[in-house]
């Protein structure tokens, strides 16, 4: 199989798997995708040389899958940060909620009453 299908099938492969996100666990789908752009990697190091007909419309159509494939993924790492930052407020929220008067410690406002 020469370099540029191998490619196409990789990419027709992950753009798939993003298509269904959903079925899979974001652990899994996160390093399925480092697993693809490292043999991506390896792939396009690969190319070189001329490229018949065929393989040069299988270029194409793979910077066109690669293209709608990296929207897809910023869209799911997007809501994968959207997600974490929301987990934060309200774990944020959580703690203010158990002990409401930390954030009061401090010296300011203490009030000595001496007698003389």
């Amino acid at each position: 199989m020469s370099a540029v299908k191998a490619l196409y099938t990789l990419t027709k492969q992950m753009h798939d798997m993003f298509e269904r996100a959903n079925d899979y666990k974001r652990e899994e789908l996160i390093e399925q995708f480092n697993d693809f752009v490292a043999k991506r990697g390896q792939l396009i190091e690969k190319l070189g040389g001329e490229l018949t007909d065929e393989e040069k419309r299988l270029a194409q159509e793979t910077i066109k899958l690669d293209e709608t494939l990296r929207k897809k993924a910023e869209q799911y790492m997007n809501g994968f940060q959207k997600d974490i930052a929301s987990f934060k407020k309200q774990q944020a929220g959580n703690k203010k909620y158990i002990n409401p008067y930390q954030s009061l410690r401090g010296k300011d406002g203490g009030f000595i009453d001496k007698r003389n």
